[in-house]
């Protein structure tokens, strides 16, 4: 066994024990790109490598492609919510009811209407002149 494989060897089983720095990741994987003979002992380390490799490039082109769906989406959503909101602010306002209509104009609070009925003391000189009918009756 050359110098060589066995300082791969020895990186190798440092890289599956979690402590192979990043340059002797890169040496790793340098190593079994070129490597045309594996020993058996690395075979192992070769197809993970390989595979890892392999997922490195579909990565790579995955994020070259344009995403249109993706960013799509997120504008559907929003466009969802949004309708849904005036859905809502549309239908309370339809459904809701008026406590009565002073002017035209309906009135959703009691407390508002009950405030109006200054308007309903002019009708105060109506109630004496309906009590003279009412007296002029009765002595006919």
């Amino acid at each position: 066994m050359n110098e060589r494989q066995e300082r791969i060897e020895r990186l190798a089983e440092r890289w599956f024990a979690a402590q192979a720095t990043d340059a002797e990741e890169r040496e790793l994987r340098d190593w079994f790109r070129q490597a045309a003979d594996v020993p058996d002992s690395l075979r192992e380390a070769q197809m993970l490598f390989g595979g890892l490799d392999a997922l490195a490039g579909e990565r790579s082109r995955e994020r070259w492609k344009p995403r249109r769906a993706g960013r799509i989406l997120p504008l559907w959503g929003i466009a969802a919510a949004a309708a849904v909101v005036i859905g809502l602010f549309v239908c309370v306002d339809l459904l809701r009811k008026p406590y009565c209509y002073i002017d035209g104009v309906a009135v959703y609070d009691k407390e508002v209407a009950l405030q109006t009925t200054v308007y309903l003391e002019s009708f105060s000189a109506f109630e004496e002149s309906g009590r003279m009918v009412d007296e002029l009756i009765r002595n006919n």
